[in-house]
C-alpha cells in the first residue's frame, strides 16, 4: 500500500503529505499518531474502495500481534481529526465485518510542481504557508544591509542569548527531580502493554501479560486507579504516544517499558509520563539473568511502586507479592481466554471457555482460571446461548471452586454476584457479593457496571447511576461497560445521558451490537421508532441474529402500529424455539407489544419456570411497562423479588 514518495494527497480541506508525514487543514498542521497518519495513507491511497480490516492490520501494524479494537480505535481517533460527523460520514465509511473505505475526492498531484525556479517568487510567495510544512524555504529579494548591517547583528546577538538562557532556564526545569506534590497528584494510571524485543521473546502475548500482571498488583493495593487489562490491550503495536494514550484513558500518568531478551539474560527499562505536560516522572533500567517469567512480572511490579511511591501495608504487600499460578503456560491460556471473553461474541466466548479449561488442566489451583470458566457460562447464559439452568450451574459450580481457593479475589465475588442475580434473583447476595468484590478492589470496573445494573433493576436509581458512573470513570473504553450504563441510565429516565454514552461506545467500535441494541431501546422508550429501526437492525445483523434482539424489534414494529412485521418475527421466533433456545422472555415481550396480554403472562409463566435472566428487570423494563395495571403482574414481580 506504499504510496509514491512524490505524491501529494488533497481532499476537501485537507492535504496529505507522505514524504514529510503531515497533514495540513487549510495550512495547518493537524495532530495525528504515527499508526493514524499511517492508516489514513493506506485509505485515502485507495481511496473509492475497500480495503478489507486484514489488509489494514497487516500494513498498519506490520508483524505485530493486534485485535481489530487497535484499528476500531484508530478510525475513531481520525474520524475526530477529519471532524468526520458521526451522522453521515464524509471521509471514512464503514463497510460492516469487511473494512473501510475512503469516500471523499481525492486529488493525486505530484509534488515535483513545488520545484523552485529562477523567476517564479510571486507564485512560491502564495503558496508560501503550505512550503513552510513541507520544508520548503522561501527566500525574499536580496537588500542591501549595508546601512542596517550593525544594528541587525546588535539585534541577532541579544536575541540569541536570550534564546540561550530561555533554554538554559527550561533545560534546568526539565531535568529537576519531581517533587512529592507533583507524585501526590497521580491518583490514576494506565499501564501499556510492554515492547518486547529479541529473538527468544516468550510469545506474542508477553507484553500484555507482563502488563496485566502489574495492573492486577496494583490494582489489589487499592491505593491508585488502575485502568483494566480490557483498557488497554488495545494498545498493543499501536505505537501511541503515552500522552495521548493518557488523554483517552482520563488518567494523570501512563507507564510503559521494554523487555529486550538476549540468551538468558533480559533487559527491562520502564519510564513514568505524566500525562498532563508529557514530562518524566521516573525512569530506571536494569540487566538480570532471565529464571521465568514470574520473575519478570515480580520485578516490573516493584518498579511499578517504586514510580507511583506507594506505600503499602503488610496485608497490601501480601497482595502485591502473590502469584496467580506458579505454571506460565497456564497463564497464558488465561490471558488468551480473557482476550476472547472479552469480544462478547458466541465464537469468542466459546473459544476463551477453552482456553480457561486448558488452564485448569495445567494448574488445577489456578482460582482466576476458574473465574474465567464462570464468567464464560454466565455470559452464554445471558446472551441466550445456553439455556440459563445448563449454563449457570456450570458458572455457579466454577465460581464456587474459585472462592475456595481464594476466598479474598475480587473477581470471584464479583461472578457469584452476577449469578446471584441473573439466575438466582436474589437481591439480597448479590448486592453482598458486589460490595465484597469492590471492597477488595474498589476499582473493578465490571463490579461497579454489573451492580449499577442489579440497582437499577430494584428501582434503587440514585445508587444505580453512582455506580454506573463509577465503571465508566475506572473503564471509560470498555464496550461493555458503556453499553450496561446506558441501559442503566435508561432504566432510570436519563435519556440523553444514556444516548450520550452508548453514542460515544459506537464511535470506539460500530460493530458491537449490544450497544446499537441498547441505543435502540433507548430510542423506541422516547418513542423515536424511525431512530429505533435502523439500530435493531444493525444489533440483529451483528449478532448474527440474536433472538432477544430479534423480539425487541418485533415489539418496537408492535408499538408503532406495524403489526404484520412484529407478527412476522414471532412467528420466526416460534419456529426457532422449536430448533433451538429461545428465552420465553422474548416471545412475552412481543405479545406485549400487541397488546395481547394472555398469552404475555403465558409465556411469562414459561419465563419464571425457565430462570429467564430477563426477568430480573420486568419491574423496571420499558417495554412491559403496559402490563403494569394487570392484575396479575405482581404475581410475577413477586417471584422475580426484584
Amino acid at each position: 500500500m506504499a504510496a509514491s514518495a512524490n505524491v501529494l494527497y488533497e481532499f476537501g480541506p485537507f492535504q496529505l503529505d507522505p514524504p514529510e508525514r503531515l497533514l495540513l487543514c487549510d495550512g495547518q498542521p493537524v495532530s495525528l499518531t504515527p499508526k493514524a497518519f499511517d492508516l489514513l495513507l493506506a485509505l485515502v491511497d485507495h481511496s473509492g474502495h475497500l480495503v478489507e480490516k486484514e489488509e489494514l492490520l497487516k500494513t498498519v501494524w506490520p508483524g505485530a500481534f493486534v485485535e481489530e479494537g487497535n484499528l476500531a480505535v484508530t478510525i475513531s481517533l481520525l474520524r475526530k481529526a477529519l471532524n468526520d460527523d458521526r451522522g453521515h460520514h464524509r471521509y471514512i465509511e464503514t463497510v460492516s465485518k469487511r473494512g473501510y473505505r475512503f469516500v471523499a475526492e481525492v486529488k493525486r498531484r505530484d509534488d515535483s510542481a513545488l520545484a523552485i525556479s529562477p523567476g517564479n517568487t510571486s507564485e512560491i510567495a502564495s503558496l508560501s504557508p503550505t512550503l513552510r510544512h513541507v520544508g520548503v524555504t522561501t527566500r525574499p529579494p536580496v537588500r542591501s544591509l549595508d546601512r542596517r548591517k550593525t544594528f541587525f547583528v546588535a539585534l541577532a546577538a541579544i536575541a540569541f542569548m536570550a534564546l540561550i538562557s530561555t533554554t538554559a532556564f527550561l533545560i534546568d526545569r526539565r531535568n529537576a527531580p519531581p517533587t512529592t506534590a507533583q507524585f501526590a497528584a497521580i491518583h490514576s494510571v494506565a499501564i501499556l502493554p510492554f515492547q518486547t524485543f529479541g529473538s527468544n521473546s516468550p510469545d506474542r502475548y508477553l507484553g500484555l501479560g507482563m502488563a496485566d500482571a502489574v495492573i492486577t498488583k496494583l490494582a489489589n493495593t487499592g491505593k491508585i486507579i488502575v485502568r483494566p487489562t480490557t483498557a488497554i490491550q488495545q494498545y498493543a503495536g499501536a505505537g501511541q504516544s503515552p500522552q495521548q494514550v493518557g488523554r483517552e484513558q482520563a488518567v494523570d500518568a501512563v507507564l510503559e517499558g521494554r523487555i529486550q531478551r538476549d540468551g538468558d539474560r533480559v533487559r527491562m527499562t520502564v519510564q513514568l509520563i505524566r500525562v498532563e505536560d508529557g514530562q518524566q516522572l521516573w525512569a530506571d533500567t536494569f540487566d538480570r539473568r532471565f529464571t521465568n517469567i514470574f520473575a519478570l512480572e515480580d520485578a516490573l511490579s516493584e518498579m511499578a511502586t517504586q514510580s507511583l511511591r506507594l506505600e503499602l501495608t503488610g496485608e497490601e504487600s501480601r497482595k502485591f507479592t502473590k502469584r496467580p499460578t506458579e505454571d506460565p503456560d497456564a497463564y497464558d491460556d488465561y490471558m488468551k481466554g480473557r482476550y476472547f471473553w472479552n469480544k462478547r461474541t458466541e465464537s469468542a466466548l466459546k473459544k476463551g471457555l477453552d482456553y480457561f479449561r486448558e488452564a485448569i488442566k495445567l494448574d488445577s489451583n489456578f482460582a482466576q482460571a476458574y473465574v474465567g470458566v464462570a464468567d464464560s457460562y454466565a455470559t452464554l447464559g445471558l446472551y441466550s446461548v445456553l439455556r440459563p439452568e445448563e449454563a449457570f450451574t456450570r458458572a455457579k459450580d466454577a465460581a464456587m471452586r474459585a472462592l475456595q481457593m481464594d476466598d479474598s479475589l475480587p473477581e470471584a465475588h464479583a461472578a457469584m454476584g452476577f449469578i446471584h442475580f441473573y439466575y438466582d434473583w436474589d437481591k439480597s447476595a448479590s448486592g453482598t457479593e458486589f460490595q465484597r468484590a469492590l471492597s477488595e478492589n474498589p476499582h473493578d470496573a465490571m463490579a461497579h457496571s454489573w451492580y449499577a445494573e442489579s440497582l437499577a433493576a430494584k428501582g434503587q436509581y440514585s445508587e444505580a447511576i453512582a455506580e454506573a458512573e463509577s465503571a465508566l470513570h475506572d473503564d471509560p473504553l470498555s464496550l461493555i461497560v458503556s453499553s450496561n450504563a446506558g441501559w442503566t441510565f435508561a432504566l432510570a429516565g436519563r435519556y440523553d445521558q444514556s444516548t450520550e454514552t452508548l453514542k460515544k461506545g459506537i464511535d470506539i467500535d460500530p460493530e458491537f451490537p449490544r450497544t446499537h441494541f441498547r441505543l435502540a431501546e433507548v430510542y423506541e422508550a422516547r418513542g423515536q421508532y424511525e431512530l429505533a429501526m435502523p439500530e435493531f437492525e444493525k444489533a440483529v445483523k451483528l449478532s448474527g441474529g440474536d433472538p432477544y434482539y430479534e423480539a425487541s424489534k418485533g415489539h418496537a414494529y408492535a408499538v408503532s402500529g406495524n403489526s404484520s412485521k412484529a407478527h412476522g418475527i414471532l412467528r420466526e421466533l416460534l419456529w426457532r424455539a422449536q430448533r433451538q433456545y429461545v428465552p420465553p422472555y422474548a416471545i412475552a415481550l412481543i405479545y406485549a407489544g400487541l397488546g395481547d396480554q394472555d398469552q404475555a403472562f403465558h409465556w411469562l409463566q414459561s419465563a419464571v419456570e425457565d430462570k429467564s435472566t430477563s426477568m430480573v428487570f420486568l419491574r423496571t423494563d420499558p417495554e412491559m411497562a403496559s402490563l403494569h395495571s394487570d392484575p396479575r403482574f405482581s404475581h410475577y414481580s413477586v417471584l422475580v423479588d426484584f
